[in-house]
C-alpha cells in the first residue's frame, strides 16, 4: 500500500454552508471503527442561525405574556410573586425552552449526531425533565435574590414584557446549547447539579426547622417545608441515572460486545438507581415508614456489593479506583459501627456521612466508565488546504 497521503475532498456547497476557509484545523476522531471530522472553532454564523432560532419562542412566548396580563387588566406587573415576571418566566418561558430543547435534540438525532444518537427515545424525558426542573431552580434562586434586592418593584406591562423577553431569550439560548452538547459528560454536570442543588434547597428551606435534629429523611416528610423538593430530587438524580448508565452502556457494549460482567454492573446501578428513586417516592411518613426504610437499607447493600464486586466487573480498573474504592467502602463500614454499635454518631450525621460518601463513589463509577470510551478514541489534527493553490507534489492535507 502507498504510503502517500489520501486526500478528502469536501462539496462546494458543504464549505459554503460552513463558510470553510483554507487553513482552518479540523479534528479527526476514530471511535467504533467510525470517523468524525469536526473544526476545532465554532462559525460566526452558528451564532447568527442561533440568535434566530432563541428569539423566535422568546418573541411567542413574550406575546403570551403581554397578551396575558392584557386580558387580565393589570396595570403594574410586579417582579415576583405569584402573578408576576417570576412565575410567567418560570412556566410560561420555561415551557417555550423546553419546546426549543426537543426541537433542536430531535433535529440532532435525525442528523444522526453521535452524542444524540446514543442517546434512545425512551431517556429522552427524563433528560427534558431534569433540564426543566435545573432550571427551574436556578430560575427560582435568581428571582429569589432579584426579589430581595429589589423588594415591592412593579413594573408597567411595556417595561415587564422587555424584562420578560431577557429572560425568555437566555432561557431558550440555553436551551439551545444544551441540546447541541449533550453528552455524557453533561448528564454527569446534570446529575451533580439536580441532587446537590435540590438538596442544599431543601436544606435551607427547613433550617428554622431544625431538620438536622431529627434526621436526614425528615426534608422529605410532610413536616417538612416544601417537601416535594427533597422527593423530586432523589426521583430526578435516578432518572437521569438511569439515563447516564443507558448511554454509557451503549458505547461499552460495541466496545465489549457480550460481556457478561459489564451486564452484571449495569443491572446492579440501574437497581441503585430505582432504589434511590424509591426513597424518594416512598417519603418517612407513618404510613410509608417501613417501605422507607427497606429501600433506603437496600440501598446501602447495593453500594456495597458494588464496591466489593468492581474490582472483576469493571474493565481495565485502575489502582487508584480500586483504592478509592476499598477507602470508601472501609469509611462506611466504621461509620456504620460507630452508629449502630457505639453510639457515637448520630442518625443525621450517619446519614449525610453515608450518602455523601455513596454518592462520590456513584460519580467516581461514572467517570471510570466515561474515561473507558474516551480512551477508545484516537484523535488527529488537521488542517484544511486548497490543492488548487499549491504544488501537486505537496498535496499532503484534507482538501476543499
Amino acid at each position: 500500500m502507498t504510503k502517500d497521503h489520501l486526500h478528502v475532498q469536501i462539496p462546494p456547497e458543504v464549505v459554503d454552508k460552513l463558510q470553510l476557509e483554507p487553513g482552518e484545523e479540523f479534528a479527526l476522531t476514530i471511535s467504533e471503527k467510525q470517523i468524525t471530522l469536526s473544526p476545532l472553532k465554532k462559525k460566526v454564523n452558528t451564532q447568527t442561525i442561533s440568535l434566530r432560532w432563541f428569539l423566535i419562542p422568546a418573541l411567542v412566548s413574550t406575546a403570551i405574556f403581554i397578551g396575558y396580563f392584557l386580558w387580565a387588566q393589570t396595570k403594574l406587573i410586579p417582579l415576583t410573586g405569584n402573578i408576576s415576571i417570576a412565575s410567567l418566566t418560570i412556566v410560561v418561558g420555561l415551557l417555550s425552552g423546553i419546546i426549543t430543547f426537543l426541537t433542536f435534540f430531535i433535529r440532532q438525532k435525525r442528523s444522526k449526531v453521535a452524542s444524540a444518537a446514543s442517546i434512545y427515545w425512551r431517556n429522552v424525558p427524563a433528560v427534558v425533565l431534569a433540564v426543566a426542573v435545573t432550571l427551574g431552580i436556578c430560575l427560582l434562586i435568581a428571582f429569589w435574590g432579584l426579589g430581595i434586592v429589589f423588594k415591592g418593584a412593579s413594573f408597567d406591562l411595556l417595561t415587564a414584557a422587555l424584562i420578560y423577553f431577557m429572560f425568555a431569550a437566555i432561557l431558550n439560548y440555553v436551551m439551545i446549547l444544551l441540546a447541541l452538547s449533550l453528552s455524557s459528560s453533561l448528564l454527569i454536570n446534570l446529575l451533580i447539579l439536580v441532587i446537590i442543588g435540590g438538596i442544599i434547597s431543601a436544606m435551607v428551606t427547613n433550617s428554622q426547622l431544625e431538620w438536622w435534629q431529627v434526621n436526614f429523611s425528615f426534608l422529605g416528610t410532610t413536616d417538612a417545608k416544601n417537601a416535594w423538593q427533597f422527593n423530586l430530587t432523589l426521583m430526578l438524580t435516578a432518572l437521569l441515572m438511569i439515563v447516564l448508565v443507558d448511554y454509557l452502556f451503549v458505547h461499552l457494549n460495541k466496545l465489549y460486545p457480550k460481556n457478561y460482567r459489564l451486564l452484571t454492573l449495569r443491572v446492579l446501578l440501574v437497581l441503585t438507581a430505582i432504589d434511590l428513586g424509591a426513597v424518594g417516592f416512598f417519603p418517612n411518613t407513618p404510613q410509608l415508614h417501613n417501605i422507607h426504610d427497606r429501600a433506603a437499607n437496600y440501598l446501602v447493600y447495593l453500594i456495597l456489593i458494588l464496591i466489593l464486586a468492581i474490582r472483576f466487573l469493571l474493565p481495565q480498573v485502575s489502582r487508584e479506583f480500586l483504592v478509592a474504592s476499598y477507602g470508601m467502602g472501609a469509611i462506611l463500614f466504621v461509620c456504620n459501627i460507630l452508629f449502630q454499635t457505639v453510639g457515637y454518631l448520630s442518625l443525621t450525621a450517619f446519614e449525610l456521612i453515608a450518602f455523601a460518601l455513596a454518592f462520590a463513589w456513584v460519580l467516581l463509577l461514572l467517570q471510570n466508565l466515561q474515561r473507558l470510551i474516551v480512551e477508545d478514541r484516537e484523535i488527529y489534527y488537521l488542517t484544511l488546504t486548497n490543492l488548487a493553490e499549491i504544488p501537486t507534489t505537496t498535496k499532503t492535507t484534507v482538501d476543499e
